[in-house]
Protein backbone atom coordinates (compact mmCIF):
# COMPACT_ATOMS: atom_id res chain seq x y z
CA UNK A 1 0.00 0.00 0.00
CA UNK A 2 1.53 3.40 -0.89
CA UNK A 3 2.19 5.89 1.84
CA UNK A 4 -0.59 8.14 0.66
CA UNK A 5 -3.10 5.42 1.46
CA UNK A 6 -2.07 4.87 5.10
CA UNK A 7 -5.26 4.58 7.17
CA UNK A 8 -5.84 7.06 9.93
CA UNK A 9 -5.62 10.82 10.26
CA UNK A 10 -4.44 13.26 12.88
CA UNK A 11 -7.73 12.83 14.70
CA UNK A 12 -7.87 9.03 14.73
CA UNK A 13 -6.37 7.35 17.77
CA UNK A 14 -2.92 8.94 17.72
CA UNK A 15 -1.14 10.36 20.75
CA UNK A 16 -2.50 13.84 21.42
CA UNK A 17 0.47 14.47 23.70
CA UNK A 18 2.88 13.65 20.90
CA UNK A 19 1.11 15.94 18.43
CA UNK A 20 0.98 18.77 20.94
CA UNK A 21 4.69 18.43 21.62
CA UNK A 22 5.46 18.25 17.92
CA UNK A 23 3.55 21.42 17.18
CA UNK A 24 4.77 23.53 20.11
CA UNK A 25 8.36 22.46 20.89
CA UNK A 26 11.35 23.63 18.86
CA UNK A 27 12.38 20.89 16.46
CA UNK A 28 15.89 19.44 16.54
CA UNK A 29 17.49 18.20 13.36
CA UNK A 30 18.39 14.53 13.43
CA UNK A 31 21.93 13.63 12.48
CA UNK A 32 22.41 11.78 9.23
CA UNK A 33 23.30 8.14 9.75
CA UNK A 34 26.90 7.19 8.89
CA UNK A 35 27.70 5.64 5.54
CA UNK A 36 25.72 7.93 3.21
CA UNK A 37 26.55 7.70 -0.51
CA UNK A 38 25.18 9.97 -3.26
CA UNK A 39 22.29 8.42 -5.23
CA UNK A 40 22.36 5.20 -3.19
CA UNK A 41 21.88 6.87 0.19
CA UNK A 42 22.21 4.20 2.87
CA UNK A 43 20.75 1.34 0.82
CA UNK A 44 24.21 0.06 -0.05
CA UNK A 45 24.93 -0.34 3.67
CA UNK A 46 21.78 -2.43 4.13
CA UNK A 47 22.91 -4.72 1.33
CA UNK A 48 26.67 -4.77 2.05
CA UNK A 49 26.94 -4.97 5.86
CA UNK A 50 23.66 -4.12 7.61
CA UNK A 51 24.62 -5.47 11.04
CA UNK A 52 27.93 -3.61 11.15
CA UNK A 53 26.20 -0.46 9.94
CA UNK A 54 23.57 -0.73 12.68
CA UNK A 55 26.28 -0.82 15.34
CA UNK A 56 27.82 2.36 13.91
CA UNK A 57 24.36 3.95 13.96
CA UNK A 58 23.91 3.05 17.63
CA UNK A 59 27.04 5.03 18.41
CA UNK A 60 25.91 7.96 16.27
CA UNK A 61 22.68 8.84 18.10
CA UNK A 62 19.20 7.76 19.25
CA UNK A 63 17.34 9.11 16.17
CA UNK A 64 19.09 9.27 12.81
CA UNK A 65 18.03 10.39 9.37
CA UNK A 66 18.57 7.80 6.64
CA UNK A 67 18.11 7.81 2.88
CA UNK A 68 17.00 4.71 1.02
CA UNK A 69 17.58 5.73 -2.56
CA UNK A 70 15.19 8.66 -3.06
CA UNK A 71 13.25 7.98 0.17
CA UNK A 72 13.98 9.77 3.43
CA UNK A 73 13.33 7.92 6.68
CA UNK A 74 14.48 7.73 10.30
CA UNK A 75 16.28 5.02 12.25
CA UNK A 76 15.61 4.77 16.01
CA UNK A 77 18.34 3.10 18.09
CA UNK A 78 17.33 3.80 21.71
CA UNK A 79 15.25 1.04 23.40
CA UNK A 80 12.89 3.42 25.20
CA UNK A 81 12.23 5.32 21.99
CA UNK A 82 11.69 2.06 20.11
CA UNK A 83 9.17 1.10 22.80
CA UNK A 84 7.44 4.42 22.13
CA UNK A 85 7.34 3.64 18.40
CA UNK A 86 5.82 0.23 19.17
CA UNK A 87 3.19 1.46 21.61
CA UNK A 88 2.23 5.00 20.55
CA UNK A 89 -0.83 4.87 18.22
CA UNK A 90 0.73 7.67 16.16
CA UNK A 91 3.01 5.00 14.69
CA UNK A 92 1.23 2.57 12.37
CA UNK A 93 2.52 -0.66 10.81
CA UNK A 94 3.86 0.61 7.52
CA UNK A 95 7.00 1.54 5.64
CA UNK A 96 8.86 -0.52 3.04
CA UNK A 97 9.45 -3.60 5.21
CA UNK A 98 5.81 -3.87 6.24
CA UNK A 99 4.61 -3.00 2.74
CA UNK A 100 6.76 -5.82 1.32
CA UNK A 101 5.45 -8.21 3.97
CA UNK A 102 1.86 -7.18 3.27
CA UNK A 103 2.30 -7.68 -0.47
CA UNK A 104 3.80 -11.08 0.23
CA UNK A 105 1.65 -12.45 3.06
CA UNK A 106 -1.63 -10.62 2.61
CA UNK A 107 -3.56 -8.79 5.30
CA UNK A 108 -3.02 -11.17 8.21
CA UNK A 109 -2.70 -10.30 11.88
CA UNK A 110 1.04 -9.55 11.67
CA UNK A 111 0.81 -7.24 8.66
CA UNK A 112 -2.62 -5.60 8.72
CA UNK A 113 -3.38 -1.97 9.49
CA UNK A 114 -4.66 -1.06 12.94
CA UNK A 115 -8.32 -0.87 11.96
CA UNK A 116 -8.15 -4.46 10.66
CA UNK A 117 -6.09 -5.53 13.66
CA UNK A 118 -8.89 -4.45 16.04
CA UNK A 119 -11.22 -6.83 14.18
CA UNK A 120 -8.81 -9.71 13.71
CA UNK A 121 -7.16 -9.99 17.12
CA UNK A 122 -10.30 -10.99 19.09
CA UNK A 123 -11.05 -13.60 16.42
CA UNK A 124 -7.51 -15.01 16.66
CA UNK A 125 -7.23 -15.11 20.45
CA UNK A 126 -9.22 -18.35 21.01
CA UNK A 127 -6.63 -20.22 18.91
CA UNK A 128 -3.74 -19.19 21.18
CA UNK A 129 -5.03 -19.81 24.69
CA UNK A 130 -2.82 -21.87 27.02
CA UNK A 131 -5.09 -24.95 26.79
CA UNK A 132 -4.93 -24.75 22.99
CA UNK A 133 -1.13 -24.45 23.04
CA UNK A 134 -0.97 -27.48 25.35
CA UNK A 135 -2.85 -29.38 22.64
CA UNK A 136 -0.51 -28.16 19.89
CA UNK A 137 2.39 -29.26 22.11
CA UNK A 138 1.47 -32.88 21.40
CA UNK A 139 2.12 -32.22 17.71
CA UNK A 140 5.42 -30.54 18.65
CA UNK A 141 6.44 -33.60 20.67
CA UNK A 142 5.55 -36.00 17.87
CA UNK A 143 7.52 -34.00 15.31
CA UNK A 144 10.41 -33.67 17.77
CA UNK A 145 10.48 -37.45 18.14
CA UNK A 146 10.50 -37.83 14.35
CA UNK A 147 13.29 -35.26 14.06
CA UNK A 148 15.54 -37.14 16.48
CA UNK A 149 15.23 -40.21 14.23
CA UNK A 150 16.15 -38.24 11.09
CA UNK A 151 19.93 -38.33 11.27
CA UNK A 152 22.54 -41.02 10.72
CA UNK A 153 25.38 -40.88 13.27
CA UNK A 154 28.52 -39.11 12.00
CA UNK A 155 26.95 -38.28 8.61
CA UNK A 156 26.98 -34.57 7.77
CA UNK A 157 23.58 -32.89 7.50
CA UNK A 158 22.21 -29.49 6.48
CA UNK A 159 20.49 -28.71 9.74
CA UNK A 160 18.46 -25.71 8.55
CA UNK A 161 16.66 -27.83 5.94
CA UNK A 162 15.82 -30.50 8.52
CA UNK A 163 14.63 -27.97 11.09
CA UNK A 164 12.60 -25.94 8.57
CA UNK A 165 10.75 -29.03 7.43
CA UNK A 166 10.04 -30.08 11.03
CA UNK A 167 8.79 -26.68 12.23
CA UNK A 168 6.64 -26.17 9.11
CA UNK A 169 5.09 -29.59 9.71
CA UNK A 170 4.35 -28.55 13.29
CA UNK A 171 2.61 -25.39 12.15
CA UNK A 172 0.62 -27.04 9.35
CA UNK A 173 -0.45 -29.95 11.58
CA UNK A 174 -1.38 -27.51 14.35
CA UNK A 175 -3.55 -25.63 11.87
CA UNK A 176 -4.90 -28.77 10.23
CA UNK A 177 -4.37 -32.01 12.19
CA UNK A 178 -5.28 -34.15 9.15
CA UNK A 179 -2.62 -32.52 6.93
CA UNK A 180 -0.28 -34.75 4.98
CA UNK A 181 3.15 -34.46 6.63
CA UNK A 182 5.08 -34.95 3.38
CA UNK A 183 3.13 -32.20 1.62
CA UNK A 184 3.65 -29.97 4.66
CA UNK A 185 7.40 -30.44 4.46
CA UNK A 186 7.49 -29.35 0.80
CA UNK A 187 6.15 -25.92 1.75
CA UNK A 188 9.21 -25.12 3.90
CA UNK A 189 11.58 -24.31 1.06
CA UNK A 190 9.01 -22.09 -0.67
CA UNK A 191 8.42 -20.09 2.51
CA UNK A 192 12.15 -19.49 2.95
CA UNK A 193 12.43 -18.22 -0.64
CA UNK A 194 9.54 -15.83 0.02
CA UNK A 195 10.99 -14.42 3.24
CA UNK A 196 14.43 -13.95 1.72
CA UNK A 197 12.92 -12.19 -1.28
CA UNK A 198 10.67 -9.92 0.77
CA UNK A 199 13.52 -8.59 2.91
CA UNK A 200 15.72 -8.02 -0.12
CA UNK A 201 12.91 -6.15 -1.89
CA UNK A 202 12.45 -3.89 1.11
CA UNK A 203 16.17 -3.08 1.38
CA UNK A 204 16.77 -2.30 -2.31
CA UNK A 205 14.90 0.89 -3.34
CA UNK A 206 14.76 0.06 -7.06
CA UNK A 207 11.60 -2.04 -7.56
CA UNK A 208 12.10 -2.34 -11.32
CA UNK A 209 14.99 -4.74 -10.61
CA UNK A 210 12.52 -7.28 -9.24
CA UNK A 211 10.38 -7.17 -12.38
CA UNK A 212 13.24 -8.35 -14.57
CA UNK A 213 12.98 -11.98 -15.78
CA UNK A 214 15.98 -13.18 -13.78
CA UNK A 215 16.18 -16.73 -12.34
CA UNK A 216 15.91 -15.32 -8.81
CA UNK A 217 12.81 -13.27 -9.60
CA UNK A 218 11.16 -16.20 -11.36
CA UNK A 219 11.96 -18.45 -8.40
CA UNK A 220 10.40 -15.90 -6.03
CA UNK A 221 7.24 -15.51 -8.14
CA UNK A 222 6.85 -19.27 -8.42
CA UNK A 223 7.31 -19.74 -4.67
CA UNK A 224 4.68 -17.08 -3.99
CA UNK A 225 2.15 -18.74 -6.29
CA UNK A 226 2.82 -22.20 -4.87
CA UNK A 227 2.60 -21.06 -1.25
CA UNK A 228 -0.66 -19.16 -1.80
CA UNK A 229 -2.08 -22.24 -3.53
CA UNK A 230 -1.03 -24.41 -0.58
CA UNK A 231 -2.65 -21.94 1.83
CA UNK A 232 -5.89 -22.03 -0.17
CA UNK A 233 -5.87 -25.84 -0.06
CA UNK A 234 -5.34 -25.81 3.71
CA UNK A 235 -8.29 -23.45 4.19
CA UNK A 236 -10.54 -25.48 1.88
CA UNK A 237 -9.71 -28.69 3.73
CA UNK A 238 -10.34 -27.06 7.11
CA UNK A 239 -13.75 -25.87 5.89
CA UNK A 240 -14.68 -29.26 4.44
CA UNK A 241 -13.28 -31.44 7.25
CA UNK A 242 -13.25 -29.40 10.46
CA UNK A 243 -11.23 -30.79 13.36
CA UNK A 244 -12.00 -29.29 16.75
CA UNK A 245 -8.38 -29.64 17.88
CA UNK A 246 -6.97 -27.65 14.96
CA UNK A 247 -5.92 -24.02 15.05
CA UNK A 248 -7.84 -23.21 11.87
CA UNK A 249 -11.01 -24.74 13.27
CA UNK A 250 -10.67 -22.40 16.23
CA UNK A 251 -10.52 -19.49 13.79
CA UNK A 252 -13.43 -20.76 11.69
CA UNK A 253 -15.69 -21.24 14.72
CA UNK A 254 -14.53 -18.15 16.64
CA UNK A 255 -17.40 -15.78 17.38
CA UNK A 256 -14.93 -13.20 18.74
CA UNK A 257 -16.09 -9.78 19.79
CA UNK A 258 -14.78 -7.58 17.03
CA UNK A 259 -15.63 -3.87 17.48
CA UNK A 260 -17.25 -3.69 14.05
CA UNK A 261 -19.59 -6.56 14.91
CA UNK A 262 -18.09 -9.04 12.45
CA UNK A 263 -18.06 -12.55 13.82
CA UNK A 264 -16.22 -14.69 11.32
CA UNK A 265 -13.21 -14.85 9.04
CA UNK A 266 -13.76 -15.03 5.30
CA UNK A 267 -11.78 -17.55 3.25
CA UNK A 268 -9.50 -14.73 2.12
CA UNK A 269 -8.95 -13.73 5.77
CA UNK A 270 -8.09 -17.32 6.63
CA UNK A 271 -5.73 -17.60 3.67
CA UNK A 272 -3.87 -14.50 4.87
CA UNK A 273 -3.67 -15.87 8.43
CA UNK A 274 -2.28 -19.16 7.08
CA UNK A 275 0.38 -17.26 5.13
CA UNK A 276 1.32 -15.32 8.27
CA UNK A 277 1.49 -18.47 10.39
CA UNK A 278 3.57 -20.34 7.82
CA UNK A 279 6.16 -17.55 7.74
CA UNK A 280 6.14 -16.46 11.38
CA UNK A 281 5.45 -19.85 12.92
CA UNK A 282 7.71 -22.09 10.92
CA UNK A 283 10.81 -20.56 9.41
CA UNK A 284 11.56 -18.22 12.33
CA UNK A 285 11.55 -21.07 14.86
CA UNK A 286 13.79 -23.13 12.59
CA UNK A 287 16.22 -20.21 12.41
CA UNK A 288 16.31 -19.93 16.21
CA UNK A 289 16.94 -23.66 16.61
CA UNK A 290 19.68 -23.69 13.95
CA UNK A 291 21.51 -20.92 15.77
CA UNK A 292 21.00 -22.65 19.12
CA UNK A 293 22.61 -25.87 17.90
CA UNK A 294 25.47 -23.90 16.33
CA UNK A 295 26.06 -22.06 19.61
CA UNK A 296 25.97 -25.26 21.64
CA UNK A 297 28.36 -26.97 19.21
CA UNK A 298 30.87 -24.16 19.70
CA UNK A 299 30.38 -23.70 23.47
CA UNK A 300 31.03 -27.09 25.09
CA UNK A 301 30.47 -25.95 28.69
CA UNK A 302 26.99 -24.63 27.86
CA UNK A 303 26.29 -27.85 25.97
CA UNK A 304 27.41 -29.92 28.98
CA UNK A 305 25.15 -27.97 31.35
CA UNK A 306 22.19 -28.34 28.99
CA UNK A 307 22.71 -32.10 28.75
CA UNK A 308 23.00 -32.35 32.52
CA UNK A 309 19.69 -30.52 33.02
CA UNK A 310 17.88 -32.60 30.40
CA UNK A 311 19.20 -35.89 31.78
CA UNK A 312 18.21 -34.94 35.33
CA UNK A 313 14.73 -33.61 34.58
CA UNK A 314 13.59 -35.62 31.55
CA UNK A 315 15.72 -38.78 31.60
CA UNK A 316 15.26 -39.38 27.87
CA UNK A 317 11.61 -38.35 27.55
CA UNK A 318 10.39 -35.44 25.43
CA UNK A 319 9.35 -32.38 27.40
CA UNK A 320 5.76 -31.24 27.55
CA UNK A 321 4.55 -27.77 28.57
CA UNK A 322 4.41 -28.78 32.25
CA UNK A 323 8.11 -29.71 32.16
CA UNK A 324 9.36 -26.37 30.85
CA UNK A 325 9.36 -24.51 34.21
CA UNK A 326 11.78 -27.19 35.45
CA UNK A 327 14.18 -26.51 32.56
CA UNK A 328 15.53 -23.01 33.35
CA UNK A 329 18.85 -23.42 31.55
CA UNK A 330 17.08 -24.75 28.44
CA UNK A 331 14.83 -21.69 28.43
CA UNK A 332 17.86 -19.43 28.98
CA UNK A 333 19.54 -20.98 25.92
CA UNK A 334 16.47 -20.14 23.85
CA UNK A 335 16.36 -16.55 25.18
CA UNK A 336 20.07 -16.01 24.60
CA UNK A 337 19.78 -17.36 21.06
CA UNK A 338 16.88 -15.00 20.36
CA UNK A 339 18.96 -12.13 21.74
CA UNK A 340 21.99 -12.87 19.58
CA UNK A 341 20.06 -13.74 16.41
CA UNK A 342 16.47 -12.43 16.43
CA UNK A 343 14.79 -13.90 13.32
CA UNK A 344 12.95 -10.65 12.52
CA UNK A 345 15.93 -8.32 12.81
CA UNK A 346 14.56 -5.12 11.24
CA UNK A 347 11.07 -3.61 11.19
CA UNK A 348 9.41 -0.38 10.11
CA UNK A 349 6.52 1.85 11.07
CA UNK A 350 4.95 4.93 9.51
CA UNK A 351 3.60 7.98 11.31
CA UNK A 352 -0.08 8.82 10.88
CA UNK A 353 0.32 12.17 12.65
CA UNK A 354 3.06 14.70 13.34
CA UNK A 355 5.21 13.30 16.15
CA UNK A 356 7.99 14.67 18.33
CA UNK A 357 10.64 12.02 18.93
CA UNK A 358 13.64 13.02 21.06
CA UNK A 359 13.14 16.62 19.97
CA UNK A 360 12.91 15.74 16.28
CA UNK A 361 9.70 16.58 14.46
CA UNK A 362 8.52 13.71 12.30
CA UNK A 363 5.71 14.73 9.93
CA UNK A 364 2.85 12.39 9.16
CA UNK A 365 3.74 9.74 6.56
CA UNK A 366 7.33 9.47 7.79
CA UNK A 367 8.95 6.03 7.64
CA UNK A 368 10.63 4.91 10.87
CA UNK A 369 12.95 1.89 11.19
CA UNK A 370 14.25 0.03 14.22
CA UNK A 371 16.26 -3.15 14.68
CA UNK A 372 15.85 -5.74 17.40
CA UNK A 373 19.33 -7.02 16.48
CA UNK A 374 20.86 -3.62 17.20
CA UNK A 375 19.03 -3.31 20.54
CA UNK A 376 20.02 -6.84 21.56
CA UNK A 377 23.71 -6.11 20.87
CA UNK A 378 23.88 -2.81 22.73
CA UNK A 379 26.62 -3.11 25.41
CA UNK A 380 24.82 -0.57 27.60
CA UNK A 381 22.08 -3.14 28.19
CA UNK A 382 23.87 -6.42 27.46
CA UNK A 383 27.47 -6.43 28.74
CA UNK A 384 29.83 -8.30 26.41
CA UNK A 385 26.99 -8.43 23.86
CA UNK A 386 28.68 -10.77 21.36
CA UNK A 387 29.22 -13.48 23.99
CA UNK A 388 26.87 -16.47 24.24
CA UNK A 389 25.97 -16.29 27.94
CA UNK A 390 22.71 -18.07 28.88
CA UNK A 391 23.30 -17.16 32.54
CA UNK A 392 22.79 -13.47 31.80
CA UNK A 393 19.03 -14.17 31.92
CA UNK A 394 19.34 -14.92 35.64
CA UNK A 395 20.90 -11.46 36.14
CA UNK A 396 18.52 -9.31 34.11
CA UNK A 397 17.24 -6.08 35.60
CA UNK A 398 13.51 -5.27 35.25
CA UNK A 399 14.35 -1.89 33.73
CA UNK A 400 15.99 -3.57 30.73
CA UNK A 401 12.78 -5.05 29.35
CA UNK A 402 12.53 -2.58 26.46
CA UNK A 403 15.93 -3.68 25.12
CA UNK A 404 14.84 -7.29 24.43
CA UNK A 405 12.07 -7.45 21.84
CA UNK A 406 12.26 -10.67 19.79
CA UNK A 407 8.44 -10.60 19.57
CA UNK A 408 8.16 -6.80 19.75
CA UNK A 409 5.83 -5.21 22.31
CA UNK A 410 2.61 -3.29 22.76
CA UNK A 411 -0.75 -4.19 21.28
CA UNK A 412 0.98 -5.56 18.16
CA UNK A 413 3.25 -7.95 20.06
CA UNK A 414 3.32 -11.33 18.34
CA UNK A 415 0.31 -13.32 19.55
CA UNK A 416 2.18 -16.55 18.85
CA UNK A 417 5.10 -15.84 21.20
CA UNK A 418 4.07 -18.52 23.72
CA UNK A 419 3.56 -21.03 20.89
CA UNK A 420 7.02 -20.21 19.49
CA UNK A 421 8.83 -20.39 22.84
CA UNK A 422 7.10 -23.66 23.72
CA UNK A 423 8.01 -25.21 20.37
CA UNK A 424 11.63 -24.02 20.53
CA UNK A 425 12.12 -25.42 24.05
CA UNK A 426 10.46 -28.77 23.22
CA UNK A 427 12.43 -29.22 19.98
CA UNK A 428 15.72 -28.12 21.55
CA UNK A 429 15.36 -30.40 24.57
CA UNK A 430 14.26 -33.39 22.48
CA UNK A 431 17.17 -33.17 20.04
CA UNK A 432 19.81 -32.28 22.63
CA UNK A 433 18.73 -35.21 24.81
CA UNK A 434 19.84 -37.58 22.04
CA UNK A 435 22.37 -35.76 19.86
CA UNK A 436 25.29 -33.38 19.98
CA UNK A 437 26.52 -31.64 16.84
CA UNK A 438 30.00 -30.84 15.58
CA UNK A 439 30.85 -28.28 12.86
CA UNK A 440 32.22 -29.39 9.49
CA UNK A 441 34.66 -27.48 7.26
CA UNK A 442 31.64 -26.30 5.24
CA UNK A 443 29.89 -24.93 8.33
CA UNK A 444 29.43 -21.18 7.81
CA UNK A 445 27.44 -19.72 10.68
CA UNK A 446 27.11 -16.16 9.49
CA UNK A 447 23.79 -14.35 9.32
CA UNK A 448 22.56 -13.44 5.84
CA UNK A 449 20.95 -10.00 6.08
CA UNK A 450 19.36 -8.29 4.28
CA UNK A 451 17.67 -11.54 3.30
CA UNK A 452 17.11 -13.04 6.76
CA UNK A 453 18.86 -13.97 9.99
CA UNK A 454 19.11 -17.61 8.89
CA UNK A 455 22.73 -18.86 9.06
CA UNK A 456 24.43 -18.98 5.68
CA UNK A 457 25.31 -22.68 5.95
CA UNK A 458 24.57 -24.96 8.91
CA UNK A 459 26.41 -28.15 8.01
CA UNK A 460 26.93 -30.13 11.19
CA UNK A 461 27.82 -33.72 12.03
CA UNK A 462 25.37 -35.36 14.46
CA UNK A 463 26.96 -37.52 17.14
CA UNK A 464 24.72 -39.68 19.34
CA UNK A 465 25.09 -39.11 23.05
CA UNK A 466 26.29 -42.28 24.78
CA UNK A 467 23.42 -44.60 25.59
CA UNK A 468 20.69 -42.19 24.46
CA UNK A 469 20.02 -42.98 20.81
CA UNK A 470 19.32 -46.69 21.20
CA UNK A 471 17.03 -46.31 24.19
CA UNK A 472 14.95 -43.55 22.66
CA UNK A 473 14.30 -44.88 19.13
CA UNK A 474 10.60 -45.59 18.85
CA UNK A 475 9.69 -44.72 22.44
CA UNK A 476 11.01 -41.18 22.74
CA UNK A 477 7.57 -39.55 22.71
CA UNK A 478 6.06 -41.96 25.17
CA UNK A 479 6.11 -39.72 28.19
Amino acid sequence: MPKSSVPGTASEGHSQEAVSAASSAPSAVASTAPGFRPLLGHSWQLVRDPLGWLDKCRQAGPVLRVKLGPRAAYLVTDPDLVHRVLTDPAFEKGGPLMDAARDLLGNGLATCWREDHRRQRPLMQPAFTLPRIAGYAEVMREEAAQLTATWTPHRETDLIDDLSSATLRVMIRAMLPTADAEAAGKVAQQVRILLDGALLRAAVPFPFLFRLPTPGNRRFDRARRDTFAAADRIVATARAKPDASGLLSALITSDGSAPDGSDAFTDEDLRDQVMTLLSAGGDTTATTLAWAFHLLATHPEAERRLHEELDTVLDGAIAGPDDLPRLPFTRNVVSETLRLYPPVWMMSRITIADVDLEGCRLPADTEVFFSSYQLHHDPRHFPDPEAFDPDRWDRREPGDRHSFIPFHSGSRKCMGNTFALTEAAIMLSAVASVWRFRPTPRHDARPRPPRSMTPADVHLVPEPRPGRLSETRGIHAGR
